[in-house]
């Protein structure tokens, strides 16, 4: 997926997989999404970003059929996305959808049955996949009895039972504990290695960068931002030096008036340098001053790329 803008958007009429070009859907006087183009590769785990209101949700609904665009398409393998072709792929919903007093594996098996598949199969996938993500052992337990990082996985498990070949996903790590975020992630990135097409919201960055290769993000329905992460990270031109420093101690700073500050927290410290600033200067004036730990010249990341996007404003 290649670089590009709102205004400016790629052409994906024949894009392999999952393809958004020129979507636009306004509630009333409110125009939710605008133009809004980009693909999502087989094989390329893709986070769709955006602040709160963006139009995230609204560009979900269209892609599941919920909503009908105003104008624009969406499309899959090139062809028009039907709903004989939604049947086929997975959806979690940020708001959970389970049955409080089903119990959890025969709650998989019942999605797996709304998907097509004979009782059968659908027990074989269920204990493969509450495997997976760690639920084997709760077969039995009545969803409402689980915490909501246990219903959260097996939310995930109803959405992947049947096997889909587009799994969209919204906020799937909302609230999730470390073990937790670790075992979706595991799941994803298996399902996506094996050709899945895979599309998530996410308002953790750290994650996304983590886990996907390429990114969409949406601001006032506005693409704003989309290609690989590490394109993009590229694409900014800017080197960030990462200081672990042992002290808050910033009396050398200003011996560099050409760099700048991009963060700075107690043990570490973010400096983008321009150009003809050489990085080791800068480490040798701090280490004059307090211990250095660690450091490493970087890109910026994807949260500051994303804060960048949303404060300039990358729509018309």
């Amino acid at each position: 997926m290649s670089v590009q803008t709102a205004r400016r958007p790629a052409d994906v009429a024949v894009h392999p997989g999952l393809a958004v070009r020129g979507v636009s859907h306004a509630f009333g006087d409110r125009q939710a999404l605008a133009e809004v183009s980009f693909g999502v590769t087989p094989g390329v785990m893709t986070g769709l970003l955006g602040p709160n209101g963006a139009g995230k949700t609204t560009l979900l609904r269209v892609l599941l059929g919920v909503l009908t665009p105003d104008r624009g398409s969406v499309t899959f393998a090139g062809r028009p996305v039907a709903a004989e072709h939604r049947r086929r792929w997975g959806y979690m919903p940020q708001e959970r959808g389970l049955y409080p007093a089903m119990r959890a594996g025969e709650q998989v098996v019942y999605f797996g049955r709304l998907h097509g598949l004979t009782r059968r199969e659908a027990v074989v996938r269920a204990h493969a996949i509450l495997g997976d993500l760690g639920l084997a052992e709760r077969w039995a337990d009545r969803t409402s009895t689980l915490s909501g990082g246990m219903q959260q996985r097996l939310q995930l498990a109803t959405a992947l039972v049947h096997e889909p070949e587009v799994i969209v996903l919204d906020e799937p790590f909302a609230g999730l504990d470390p073990l937790a975020v670790a075992d979706l992630s595991r799941a994803l990135r298996a399902r996506s290695a094996s050709g899945c097409t895979v599309l998530f919201s996410s308002h953790q960055l750290d994650l996304v960068q983590d886990l996907c290769e390429d990114i969409a993000m949406i601001d006032h329905g506005w693409a704003v931002l989309a290609g690989s992460v590490a394109d993009l990270r590229a694409a900014s031109g800017e080197r960030q030096l990462r200081l672990h420093l042992a002290t808050t101690d910033r009396s050398w700073l200003p011996r560099f008036p050409g760099v700048t500050v991009v963060g700075d927290l107690a043990d570490e410290l973010r400096l983008a340098l321009p150009a003809d600033v050489d990085p080791l200067v800068v480490l040798d004036a701090a280490r004059a001053v307090t211990r250095v730990d660690d450091f490493g010249l970087e890109l910026p990341t994807l949260s500051q790329l994303f804060v960048r996007a949303a404060d300039l404003g990358g729509r018309p």
